[in-house]
This record gives structure tokens, C-alpha cells and sequence, in this order.
């Protein structure tokens, strides 16, 4: 199964990317045959208006140039890790207006969500869930807060051990979805 790890945050000195990381190296130290790829927003040059809705497009048709990029790396992927902020109690837009652009790519797979912020991001995941669920992606039950009070002494990302399984549990769940 190849997994993607979507990184959505892109401000500069963001946090995400240490939680992304970390992450990573958990799903990686699981040697589990399954490839894990780290998908940052940051990286990705995207025009975030389409003159198409995407539900209409078909086989990755997109008529946007970078849109079609987008989608031929996003449909790549067999299931997902979203690693979410939360931007004034809700989802970051950079990174819903990169998850709009596209439908076909996202729907029927599964989902997993990392969220990290004041309170482990929780409305952000909250809304994300209802998103995930109205695109018909398969959203796995174990979710994953990670709070700046708790796990971010002195801006360090200290995750702990509990993070570890959370992480273990999230990518046993995507796997046997």
C-alpha cells in the first residue's frame, strides 16, 4: 500500500513540519512493506481556482496544468495521513483549497488525522471529518491530537510514547482498510 502524508500547513516557522517528520520516521520504523510518502503542501505549486467543479471531472482531465500534476501525485496514493493545524477553529485553507481542487482522486480511499495546536487541533479534525465523510473518504476511528501545552515544551515537539501507538494504531487501521 503506498500511504501519502499530507503536511496542509505552509507558514513560515510552522510546526507541522516537525510533527510531519516525526510521523514519518514512526511509519517508517514499522518496516511494515508499505511505502510512506511525505506530501507538503509547501512543495507544491498549485493554482487554487478551477473554472470546473472537480466532481465532474473525469480520469484527471483537469484543465489546469498544475491541477492535473496534483492529481496524478494525489491519485498515486492508496490511502492518506492528513497532518492538520487549525487556523481560527477551523481547517487550514491552503490546505482546503488543495484538497478542493480535486474529487476522484480523494474519494473511496481511506484517511487517517494528526492534528497539533493549542488544543491538539480538534475542531480543525472535527470539520475535516465532515469534509473526509461528504468526499466518501474512509475515515479510520483513532485520531491523533497534539497539544502546544502538552507536547511542545519550550516550541520542541515531544510527542511521547502514547504518540507512537497512536501512530502505530492509525497505520495498522489504514492498512486494513
Amino acid at each position: 500500500m503506498n500511504i501519502g502524508v499530507f503536511l496542509g500547513s505552509i507558514r513560515e516557522r510552522r510546526t507541522g513540519i516537525d510533527v510531519a517528520t516525526w510521523v514519518m520516521q514512526q511509519l517508517q520504523a514499522r518496516a511494515d512493506g508499505h511505502t510512506y510518502h511525505l506530501i507538503d503542501l509547501v512543495e507544491q505549486d498549485l493554482n487554487p481556482n478551477t473554472a470546473v467543479p472537480p466532481r465532474g471531472v473525469e480520469d484527471g482531465a483537469y484543465a489546469d496544468e498544475k491541477t492535473r500534476a496534483w492529481a496524478k501525485l494525489i491519485g498515486g496514493f492508496d490511502a492518506f495521513i492528513f497532518v492538520t493545524a487549525e487556523y481560527y477553529a477551523s481547517v487550514p485553507g491552503p490546505m482546503k483549497d488543495a484538497f478542493d481542487l480535486l474529487f476522484a482522486e480523494w474519494a473511496g480511499k481511506p484517511v487517517a488525522l494528526v492534528g497539533y495546536g493549542s488544543d491538539g487541533a480538534s475542531t480543525s479534525r472535527s470539520h475535516w471529518s465532515d469534509i473526509l465523510n461528504r468526499v466518501g473518504m474512509k475515515l479510520v476511528p483513532t485520531k491523533a491530537g497534539f497539544t502546544f501545552q502538552e507536547h511542545f515544551p519550550e516550541s520542541t515537539f515531544t510527542p511521547g510514547e502514547p504518540g507512537g501507538e497512536l501512530v502505530n494504531s492509525i497505520a495498522d487501521e489504514l492498512t486494513a482498510a
